[in-house]
């Protein structure tokens, strides 16, 4: 019964915090490393769809791509944003999420993050650039690649298309978007602004080098934005 206590114990602490360390949480990491606490974690892991990654003593609590528990829902990402936002400005936001990662994790050399920051002006630019681009691909090839990778990539394009870059009287802008996308990453404890440079938290590079660059989905979503198709 103990043992259980202290699986039960550590998946609270891992999904209010995200993750805990030897420095700060002693205790409680001797008791992950017990091997009878580590199987019963393993009930934990099969049941809510995460996995336990540690690394550099310190445990994450990492959900699955799929995880319908323990993962951000629509609702949840949909509260950052402005009162009368559409869903449409929600999916461009998921968008923007799943390309900042790129610009930072594609790397083609042993270490896959290419770079220490990246600035928000820079991130717009290429937005504009592959919006552009995609915009003039046939409704057929449209349809085609939003069924292959689930996004409601029309509609993104064209929300993202119809803003002001930045202006003092509107608050729906391409900077204010990105901005509103780093703070869900912000208290997620994945990234951050200094300076309209977004940079990444030791959490994420753990995440991504660790785990989710070895994902199928991720992987796809990568040779996507690797490729242009995305």
């Amino acid at each position: 019964m103990e043992t259980f206590h202290s699986a039960v114990e550590i998946f609270k602490v891992l999904v209010s915090q995200g993750e805990f360390n030897r420095k700060e949480n002693p205790e409680l990491f001797s008791r992950y490393l017990d091997t009878e606490v580590h199987e019963a974690l393993s009930i934990f892991e099969q049941q809510f769809n995460c996995k336990f990654l540690y690394f550099d003593d310190t445990v994450y609590l990492v959900p699955e791509i799929d995880s319908s528990i323990l993962g951000m829902e629509y609702s949840d990402f949909r509260s950052y944003f402005l009162s009368n936002a559409t869903r449409r400005e929600v999916y461009l936001g998921f968008y923007i999420m799943m390309f900042i990662f790129y610009e930072f994790y594609s790397g083609k050399n042993r270490d896959p993050k290419k770079m220490d920051f990246l600035q928000i002006s820079t991130l717009i630019d290429h937005l504009d650039e592959r919006f552009e681009r995609l915009s003039n691909l046939s409704e057929e090839e449209m349809e085609g690649r939003e069924e292959n990778y689930r996004l409601n990539l029309s509609s993104s394009i064209e929300v993202w298309k119809s803003m002001l870059v930045d202006h003092e009287s509107k608050r729906a802008t391409k900077y204010n978007l990105i901005r509103i996308v780093c703070r869900i990453l912000e208290d997620q404890k994945l990234a951050y602004i200094v300076e309209d440079q977004i940079r990444t938290c030791p959490r994420l590079d753990v995440l991504m080098r660790q785990h989710y660059l070895h994902a199928d989905r991720v992987a796809l979503i990568n040779k996507a934005f690797e490729k242009g198709e995305l």
